[in-house]
């Protein structure tokens, strides 16, 4: 039942985000991943769309797996995991957007 309700929840929020940045008229120089995504051709398209899907569905084996862990240790291990796993996701789609590759040293 947890899992459905942070599914759901996840799932609502990822909608609300698609939907406010599809309002946002475009900003800067055209140069960030949301304008050039239109251009892209269809088959690096597709990749980048199966690569945020493995981080979907790894991002949701982290949680289900936090969720069933009873070892308050163990969770927090798979926590930290997941954070990691966040992080670089977020360095990957920030360098995207600014075109240079950002410091994850600068995060901890």
């Amino acid at each position: 039942m947890k899992t459905s309700l942070k599914i759901l929840i996840l799932s609502a929020l990822f909608s609300m985000s698609a939907a406010s940045h599809a309002q946002q008229p475009p900003m800067g120089d055209g140069k960030g991943m949301e304008h050039n995504m239109g251009a892209m051709d269809p088959a690096k398209m597709t990749e980048h769309l199966k690569q945020k899907q493995e981080n979907l569905l790894t991002m949701h084996d982290l949680s289900n797996k936090i969720l069933a862990e009873k070892d308050p240790q163990k969770k927090q291990a798979l926590k930290d995991q997941q954070l990691e796993l966040m992080k670089v996701q977020h360095m990957e789609m920030m360098s995207m957007h600014h075109g240079k590759p950002m410091d994850h040293k600068k995060m901890h």
